[in-house]
């Protein structure tokens, strides 16, 4: 298969391909999803070090996790629920931290229902997201990066109706710290 044609294929067939032996089709999966998995585990990683162990971590458990895919979800929210899988390993390992990072804050935004929110700044949403439990800091960082409940409830190992809570509480929270009416 031509290397150009695998740039068109869906992310289930590139693993597909790859667990079959195509070490290209892993090649195009890597330059898919490198940037997001990083940048989702590097929000909740104070350190860049710990990140990138982080993120090589999650990739070998994808190389290693190939012959067993099965594509009973997208790609994505297995790749993310790897990279889940290992973030709460090093929490339990080292203890999870407070400091969240945030390079993209605008679009925690977006979760948030009320319009006046997108006026506060950035740096009193970072603080405020400090102060929130990581579990709700986790679940709006996926649902900023698009994924839906259910996908999110995937990744996390959880109940949608628990997402839902989780980013209610999360938003509620936010909103009264940062005075934005309900």
């Amino acid at each position: 298969m031509r290397r150009w044609t695998r740039k068109f294929m869906r992310d289930e067939s590139l693993m597909a391909a790859y667990a079959k032996g195509d070490a290209i089709a892993f090649d195009e999966l890597y330059a898919r999803h490198k940037h997001a998995v990083f940048q989702f585990l590097r929000r909740q990683c104070p350190s860049v070090q710990v990140c990138e162990e982080l993120v090589q971590d999650t990739w070998l458990a994808v190389i290693h996790g190939a012959p067993n895919y099965q594509p009973t979800a997208q790609f994505r929210t297995w790749l993310y629920r790897m990279a889940h899988n290992r973030l709460v390993d090093h929490w339990r390992r080292f203890g999870s931290s407070s400091n969240v990072l945030f390079e993209e804050l605008s679009d925690a935004l977006a979760v948030l229902p009320d319009t006046t929110t997108r006026e506060i700044e950035l740096d009193d949403l970072l603080l405020q997201l400090e102060q929130l439990p990581q579990e709700q800091v986790e679940t709006l960082l996926l649902k900023t990066a698009g994924f839906s409940h259910t996908e999110i409830a995937d990744i996390t190992s959880t109940k949608p109706e628990t997402v839902k809570s989780r980013l209610r509480y999360a938003t509620q929270r936010l909103r009264v710290s940062m005075g934005v009416a309900s």
